[in-house]
């Protein structure tokens, strides 16, 4: 299935210091898990993931330049997209069901979050 405006989605963006990428590693480790695990990639059932990605990159002093060094800190970027709001409105609802890994995700984002777009539509795409 294709990614159009139609379309719903998550991303939310991380700062971890590098002493603490071990957390977020077996955070994602347990959310891949039950992304896998809960969400299909075709048919009718929500929900019904489009894209699912894990971005990851060291965070550099100036971003245009890897060799200006880096900060100590490591850039995470989760972006989920599903068909529309009922998607996301059922990986909500299967997320909160999994107290132990919901609560780390908030903790998590009391923590390192630097932005989160929440379940809003796709306003561009190709």
């Amino acid at each position: 299935m294709k990614i159009t405006t139609e379309s719903y989605g998550f991303h939310i963006a991380f700062k971890v210091p590098n002493d603490q990428v071990e957390r977020m590693e077996n955070f994602l480790n347990t959310h891949q898990s039950f992304m896998r695990e809960t969400h299909h990639i075709g048919g009718d059932l929500e929900p019904v993931v489009l894209c699912y990605a894990v971005l990851k990159s060291p965070e550099f002093n100036n971003p245009l330049d890897p060799n200006s060094g880096e900060t100590g800190n490591t850039l995470y970027g989760i972006t989920e997209i599903y068909r529309g709001p009922e998607g996301c409105q059922a990986h909500m609802e299967l997320g909160q069901s999994r107290e132990k890994m919901f609560g780390e995700l908030v903790e998590l984002t009391m923590e390192y979050c630097v932005s989160g777009i929440l379940g809003v539509p796709v306003v561009r795409s190709m």
